[in-house]
């Protein structure tokens, strides 16, 4: 595996239920990415607002770390670890 930095907003789709946020799908390069599996979760309390994190698995087998940043509510892919 290959780990690449990318720190860029990005569209994401998530569901919101029972006060719990899970990432479907985002967007980047114009290109979508579908997630298959959401492997871990972590909030990030140090600041002033909270920031949930996310690693996913996309369809493609590459996994993603995605932020939501609680005080804009903007979502970041902040690296991808590539397959193969």
């Amino acid at each position: 595996m290959r780990l690449e930095r990318i720190d860029r907003a990005a569209a994401v789709r998530a569901d919101f239920r029972g006060g719990v946020v899970t990432p479907v799908a985002f967007r980047l390069d114009g290109r979508e990415h579908r997630i298959a599996r959401v492997n871990a979760r972590w909030i990030d309390r140090a600041a002033r607002h909270p920031c949930f994190f996310f690693s996913v698995t996309a369809d493609s087998g590459d996994v993603y770390q995605l932020q939501l940043q609680g005080a804009d509510m903007v979502w970041r892919v902040d690296s991808v670890s590539l397959e193969g």
